[in-house]
């Protein structure tokens, strides 16, 4: 069996898509593409996730998976562990996510409960330190690119495929070595503008629901198929 590990944030996780937050695990638009390409898909998105935690994830769990779909998320976002709850939280702007996480067959890294991690105003007032001297737009744009360079090079030396995407604030006109396999490049290709520009509707806090995740998966599988399919790093 070929197995598919997702990476991403709330956009790869499918947040808010549906009243039950595992159907949007399910269906969420990497979820979609890697079943059109005929993988089994593996979400580890996080909601309010960063490109920081993209390239952790890989590095913990890329070598048991055939291919990964990187779906790089905004620049202005990072993590922090935190050691009472064992895991790692989220640091972004708008609402916090500093919330405990309890284990999901769908949300492979854990789905939100309503309890507040311990010392929460701690760790948000950190966050927003953290926000306020590494969140600025070069120092952001420059970290997801090196993330990006670092997950492509470990896994060509895995021999692992990765298709690179964009949910949005993508790190355009950047000169990426031939190794990347991105099949969608530039402003209107990230997932937020392509469903914008498509006009599909999203719930209050922007987030789409399953047909725009449809729509985009079979618009990146065409994409995939007129460059002739996925990349193999063994060939």
């Amino acid at each position: 069996m070929s197995n598919a590990l997702i990476l991403g944030c709330s956009h790869a996780a499918g947040a808010l898509m549906h009243d039950d937050p595992e159907y949007g695990a399910r269906n969420s638009y990497p979820v979609i593409l890697a079943n059109l390409l005929g993988y089994t898909a593996h979400n580890h998105a996080i909601s309010g996730g960063s490109n920081d935690a993209i390239f952790r994830i890989f590095n913990e769990k890329g070598r048991n998976y055939n291919l990964v779909i990187a779906c790089w998320t905004g620049m202005h976002r990072g993590e922090y562990f935190h050691p009472d709850h064992k895991q790692w939280t989220p640091i972004n702007y708008g609402e916090g996510e500093s919330y405990v996480r309890k284990p999901s067959p769908e949300l492979r890294e854990g789905k939100p409960i309503s309890t507040e991690v311990n010392d929460k105003k701690l760790y948000e007032d950190y966050g927003k330190l953290w926000l306020t001297i590494e969140g600025n737009k070069q120092r952001g744009r420059d970290n997801k690119i090196k993330n990006i360079l670092a997950l492509n090079t470990l896994a060509a030396s895995q021999g692992t495929r990765v298709i690179n995407l964009d949910s949005f604030q993508g790190a355009h006109k950047f000169p990426w070595p031939t190794e990347i396999y991105r099949p969608c490049e530039g402003h209107r290709n990230e997932f937020v503008n392509f469903c914008n520009y498509r006009k599909f509707p999203t719930e209050p806090r922007g987030h789409y629901f399953r047909e725009a995740h449809q729509a985009y998966a079979e618009y990146i599988k065409a994409k995939i198929d007129l460059l002739g399919g996925l990349r193999d790093y063994n060939r």
